[in-house]
């Protein structure tokens, strides 16, 4: 392949660039092309390496880890031509800037080239200007791309570790609201707990996608938040309540709504709260909902939280066995809970809830916290 020595040399004289411009690499089976090239890029204020053929380029780039800013590739070389070697290229380095060189100024193969993702191309012999900037573009295409590329990753980690940041301030907000309420009753911590690996095992059953999940949850481990506004005198009575005390009692949902409305991550779980007391047959309370007006969540979570209620021990009475307890629901069925709900309640053998109470019980702190991280996800 012939060229034209003359237009070289005016290269070689040609003013440098005085910002530092990056490497390039000039893969040509011509070597008096190659010592030119390297030469007048060198001028320019490009880093440059060579290569003698397509195989040799490739081995360059791996070499160098893909470090080059342009690619100036020969089309007709022996071995592997220009086309196969930017094909391979482009698999492993797609954001590198490749300049096809060809003498022959066949249309078809600049557009294989183009097609294969070259960059731009050049006929030989080289028009002084038209290299300088075909050059120039190239090699400040490839910055580009990779300053895209970096800003786009730090943008990610920052984003990843402020959600981080946002998921634990939600995390220990979960925890001072369940701590709050443990230390007006003691119970209700590992209550709630029980209450929300319950819903969480009842709504997989039904089949509940992710993001519902999340909200039960939330919804069951703070369903008596609102407890926290009953005066001890009623909260903490061992005895029954009269009928009045009971009239204070029956606001919890309400006060726990209020509360959790105002908080955004926990606005959609304050209508289980508001709910969780609501019966099916509508003899419920605070609203009297009836049937399908009552949340999924709240109907899911009113039959664990009975199951985890006649399970336990109370000042004025003993614990009834799980066997006891899930009769009990059944016999609940279409007047105080969702039968199509209990059907598939009943379908959980009563050993399962026996193992999710047994390893609450025995539950760590770090198990805990972990709970209370993974319902704090968005």
């Amino acid at each position: 392949m012939s060229s034209t020595p003359s237009i070289y040399q005016q290269l070689l004289k040609s003013t440098p660039y005085t910002s530092p411009q990056g490497r390039v690499l000039v893969v040509d089976d011509e070597e008096h092309i190659r010592t030119l090239l390297k030469d007048a890029l060198e001028e320019l204020g490009y880093e440059c390496d060579t290569a003698e053929n397509g195989l040799r380029g490739l081995e360059k780039v791996e070499e160098k880890k893909g470090n080059y800013e342009a690619i100036l590739l020969d089309i007709h070389m022996p071995e592997l031509n220009g086309i196969e070697t930017l094909k391979r290229l482009k698999l492993s380095y797609p954001d590198i800037s490749v300049v096809v060189l060809s003498a022959s100024r066949d249309v078809e193969n600049v557009r294989n080239a183009l097609k294969e993702g070259a960059y731009d191309y050049v006929f030989k012999p080289f028009d002084l200007n038209e290299l300088k900037n075909t050059i120039k573009r190239a090699s400040e295409r490839t910055k580009l791309i990779r300053e895209n590329r970096d800003y786009q990753k730090n943008l990610e980690i920052k984003v990843a570790e402020q959600t981080e940041t946002l998921i634990n301030l939600y995390a220990d907000t979960l925890e001072a609201l369940v701590l709050a309420l443990d230390l007006r009753e003691h119970e209700t911590g590992f209550h709630s707990y029980r209450v929300t690996e319950y819903s969480l095992t009842l709504a997989r059953k039904l089949g509940l996608p992710d993001k519902d999940l999340s909200i039960l949850a939330k919804g069951a481990l703070l369903h008596d938040i609102g407890k926290i506004g009953i005066p001890d005198s009623i909260l903490l009575k061992p005895g029954k309540l009269t009928d009045e005390e009971w009239k204070i009692m029956k606001r919890h949902p309400t006060m726990g709504y209020e509360l959790l409305k105002k908080i955004d991550f926990l606005e959609e779980a304050a209508e289980i709260v508001l709910s969780h007391h609501e019966h099916y047959n509508g003899e419920g309370y605070p609203r009297g909902l009836k049937g399908e007006k009552i949340p999924l969540g709240a109907r899911i979570f009113s039959i664990v939280d009975a199951l985890d209620a006649m399970t336990s021990n109370r000042p004025y009475r003993q614990a009834l066995s799980f066997k006891e307890a899930i009769e009990r629901i059944a016999k609940g069925s279409g007047s105080q809970f969702d039968p199509s709900i209990v059907r598939v309640f009943l379908s959980i053998p009563k050993e399962e809830w026996i193992e999710i109470r047994n390893r609450i019980e025995k539950a760590e702190e770090p198990y805990l916290k972990k709970l209370l991280y993974r319902l704090s996800k968005p």
